[in-house]
């Protein structure tokens, strides 16, 4: 099935170091990715840590690989505090149903993306100044918002991995289909996100910005580190 994610041809045991934090904060993450492929699939595994090493939360993703174009296929995730789980979720995206809010059951979307899926799935995306992609933004159970991604003019960013030639993707909640009002409201009390990615393929995060709260919140940045 035609998707919105073009599979980006990630090589199989790619790995990724990003520092999350807040500009001129101490850094209060790390993030570790790892990605295997598959004849038909990519396999990846995220970990995340505090500073201190308490708590770490780690998630571990499938993507299904068919015809040149990827979709989100298994999630699931575990947050521990030291050797105690504090939570797990589990999702199957593919040929399955579920109880939409206020919609009844269906099937999830084929654009759909976990939040930290983004990392491999839009990836993906047709990296031309000016396209435009909506989106499906999985939050937790039966629970996805709608996020429009838009590719700007390429540029140049400076991380810790070194510079790199970018395009920037706009990230927004996208609500226009529903009503024009309710997305500039939403759109004003939500910040934008801006993700990074490197223009020549396989098209790895390198920066991304995004608001930690509603509206004026200092905002939060994640950067490849190695």
């Amino acid at each position: 099935m035609r998707t919105a994610f073009r599979d980006p041809g990630i090589p199989d045991g790619e790995k990724s170091v990003y520092a999350i934090g807040v500009p001129d904060q101490a850094q209060a993450f790390e993030l570790t990715s790892v990605v295997t492929r598959a004849e038909h699939d990519y396999h990846s595994t995220v970990e995340l840590r505090a500073g201190d090493g308490n708590p770490t939360i780690t998630v571990e993703q499938r993507f299904s690989r068919v015809g040149g174009w990827l979709r989100a296929a298994d999630y699931r995730a575990e947050t521990r505090s030291q050797h105690t789980v504090v939570s797990r979720e589990e999702a199957h995206f593919l040929d399955t149903t579920h109880l939409q809010l206020s919609s009844g059951v269906g099937p999830f979307p084929s654009n759909v993306v976990p939040f930290v899926g983004g990392l491999t799935l839009l990836r993906g995306l047709d990296f031309a100044e000016g396209a435009e992609t909506s989106l499906d933004m999985w939050l937790a159970f039966s629970v996805h918002w709608p996020v429009t991604a838009r590719v700007l003019k390429r540029t140049t960013v400076d991380v810790p991995a070194g510079r790199s030639a970018s395009w920037p993707v706009h990230l927004r909640p996208g609500f226009a289909h529903v009503n024009s009002l309710l997305d500039k409201m939403i759109g004003g009390f939500i910040p934008s996100a801006i993700a990074y990615f490197e223009t020549d393929p396989p098209h790895r995060l390198v920066q991304f910005s995004f608001p930690t709260e509603p509206t004026t919140a200092p905002r939060g940045l994640m950067e490849l580190v190695a």
